[in-house]
């Protein structure tokens, strides 16, 4: 047999007779006590204080948004997920809120042919018109299940009991006062929804919610349908005290839901063109203090100064609530 042909064999037989030694000398001794793993991890990893607290842990002191989220379609995404690791939290400081919403959420919603068709996916390069998600999402309760909503009821009835409504709302839903809304020419959806979230109590005013709770659901639908269909063409009136034309500047922020000009599309978000520049104020400035309940809202209104306000109110207040076939407002 040649030579190198031996020497190769010799190699091999050595390389062989240092593994099997390998083998002997270096696994600890609890190697394979249970399985092919080290025994002795298992009360090692055991013992180890979790990194991740769990949604359980955040209950106490964020209860509003943990019942939000254990009811929507995110309650399979736990908080630390978002806000990082909670070992440590609140003694270590706070957990950090996501700025570039737009870069997480896409990691499972951005359009890609590998993932199901059940789960919600957007062409990032047309939708939102690069907008962070969260302007048009509370990202704990994220589905817009309200953009479904309808309104069915009868004018007729409705008018009859928009009677009780005339003193605030004016009889065809134009308000006298400055700090009271229009109804006039507002989504039934719109108005449906928010007159049964007074009723159950979800939305709150001193006013209003007594109001409400005296109506019967059929009551609401009519009234809805009624206001609804009313002309709101006389209710656009500039006489606020903020800049409209700084007001524009700042609309741009909030035409994804209420569009361009005031007038949303969607059914269930309302109408704000020709709106009173006193309540739109008022309203605002609810939403940030937390006095009206609306996480998107809350969220959005956070960050407006008093002076960002009267300019918003001024601008919505001269904008006309009836669209063009374009979708926009008519000059």
């Amino acid at each position: 047999m040649p030579k190198h042909i031996v020497r190769l064999i010799g190699l091999v037989f050595v390389v062989l007779a240092a593994a099997l030694i390998a083998k002997w000398y270096f696994p600890p001794d609890s190697f394979y006590r249970f399985g092919h793993y080290r025994a002795d991890s298992v009360p090692e990893i055991a013992a180890q204080e979790p990194v991740f607290q769990t949604p359980r842990y955040c209950k106490e002191c964020h209860g509003e948004r943990h019942a939000q989220w254990s009811a929507s379609n995110h309650k399979t995404v736990i908080c630390e997920v978002c806000h990082g690791a909670a070992k440590g939290h609140p003694l270590n400081g706070k957990l950090p809120i996501p700025e570039d919403t737009r870069k997480l959420c896409t990691l499972c919603h951005e359009a890609m042919p590998g993932r199901p068709r059940t789960q919600p996916q957007v062409n990032l390069a047309q939708h939102s018109d690069g907008q962070q998600c969260v302007v048009c999402h509370n990202p704990h309760a994220p589905k817009i299940g309200a953009a479904a909503a309808t309104a069915a009821g009868d004018a007729v009835a409705g008018e009859k009991r928009a009677a009780d409504c005339a003193g605030c709302h004016g009889a065809r839903g134009v308000s006298p006062n400055d700090t009271w809304p229009n109804l006039a020419g507002q989504h039934a959806a719109y108005l449906a929804r928010i007159l049964a979230a007074y009723k159950s109590g979800d939305q709150k005013d001193v006013a209003m919610t007594p109001l409400a709770q005296a109506l019967s659901n059929t009551d609401i639908q009519n009234l809805a349908v009624y206001y609804a269909g009313q002309s709101c063409r006389s209710t656009a009136r500039g006489n606020g005290a903020g800049d409209a034309a700084a007001g524009r500047a700042l609309a741009k922020n909030c035409a994804a839901c209420h569009g361009e000009t005031g007038v949303s599309s969607n059914p269930a978000w309302p109408v704000i063109a020709g709106q009173k520049p006193g309540y739109l104020v008022n309203v605002l400035k609810a939403f940030r203090t937390g006095l009206r309940k609306d996480p998107m809202m809350a969220g959005v209104s956070r960050g407006l100064s008093d002076t960002d306000i009267a300019n918003l109110a001024a601008y919505y207040s001269v904008q006309s609530c009836q669209p063009t076939k374009e979708g926009k407002s008519k000059p």
